[in-house]
């Protein structure tokens, strides 16, 4: 069968449409669109209606691409309409506008299938420990050979943190602020006991764009292509020299390094702040990243 997911998050909104078929998954079409539905949240609470509009007709135009292959099209929502306070405007205006429904994901299903994608490819055996950190949210996953044992969701992601720490305009960022930064992410961490997901002799695998973008830098591809970086391996030198570097330069400076898309120069710097801090509290040296997350779970359901 052919089926579409369309993940609608706090920082991006996602398509991919695939071919599954007994239990593999031939991806077809994948997009992004940069919209930050989640823009302004941290201050408000509120989705901003600019952003809703913006993120209404990204969706729909998205849903008609996937309609011209099949009918199995699933809409989830995820840390921004969990959280927002006036998440049903949105809801609503995508179903009275265009006749879409948005199935809001709760934070396990989220990590549930979360981790499903993320195993898919990779023939890992015994212990195994995923985070995926998007915009809003970051979710963390214990399994063994497979099999989902505990999870977790944390509610800071790369634009709620950038927001309250990196003031978003073009001008180096100050160390202090990247040292409360991650102070503020460990604190948030330590009081979800983040630290029970450190395993002895296990893998550890990181979804979301962040970390597939900071492979992207690490490999210097000129031409952002997610699928030649499934399976890279990023260490807690290699976060460390990045944020380094993204602290450094203006935010124009950054749209220029080569394997940074210029769409999320401006929240980097936080996502590699939150990654750096769950390495540390996992005790993990290195991860492998993993372009198969949310959606491609979602993919697989019922299946």
């Amino acid at each position: 069968m052919i089926r579409t997911v369309i993940d609608i998050g706090s920082n991006s909104i996602k398509m991919r449409i695939a071919k599954v078929e007994n239990k593999h998954v031939t991806v077809i079409r994948d997009e992004t669109e940069v919209v930050r539905l989640g823009k302004g949240m941290s201050e408000t609470g509120l989705l901003n209606k600019d952003s809703m509009i913006l993120s209404c007709n990204t969706v729909a135009k998205m849903y008609s691409k996937a309609k011209k292959f099949s009918d199995d099209i699933f809409v989830a929502g995820t840390m921004a309409l969990r959280s927002a306070i006036n998440s049903n405007v949105f809801i609503n205006m995508l179903n009275s506008s265009y006749g879409i429904h948005v199935h809001v994901l709760s934070g396990l299903d989220e990590a549930k299938f979360s981790w499903l994608g993320a195993l898919d490819g990779f023939n890992i055996k015994g212990r195994a420990v995923m985070f995926d950190s998007g915009g809003g949210s970051t979710e963390f996953v214990a399994g063994f050979n497979g099999i989902m044992n505990e999870s977790v969701s944390v509610p800071v992601g790369a634009v709620n943190l950038s927001e309250r720490f990196f003031a978003i305009h073009d001008s180096p960022v100050k160390g202090s602020a990247c040292n409360l930064a991650i102070e503020y992410v460990t604190k948030l961490f330590n009081e979800y006991n983040i630290a029970r997901f450190c395993l002895c002799n296990c893998e550890y695998i990181a979804v979301g764009g962040g970390a597939v973008t900071m492979a992207g830098v690490k490999h210097a591809y000129e031409n952002f292509v997610p699928s030649k970086l499934h399976g890279s391996i990023l260490t807690q030198r290699d976060i460390v020299r990045q944020i380094q570097m993204y602290s450094q330069l203006t935010l124009k400076e950054r749209q220029n390094i080569i394997g940074l898309p210029a769409t999320r120069a401006d929240v980097i710097l936080g996502s590699a702040c939150i990654i750096l801090t769950a390495m540390k509290i996992l005790k993990a040296k290195r991860v492998m990243v993993s372009i198969n997350g949310l959606r491609h779970g979602l993919l697989l359901r019922d299946i």
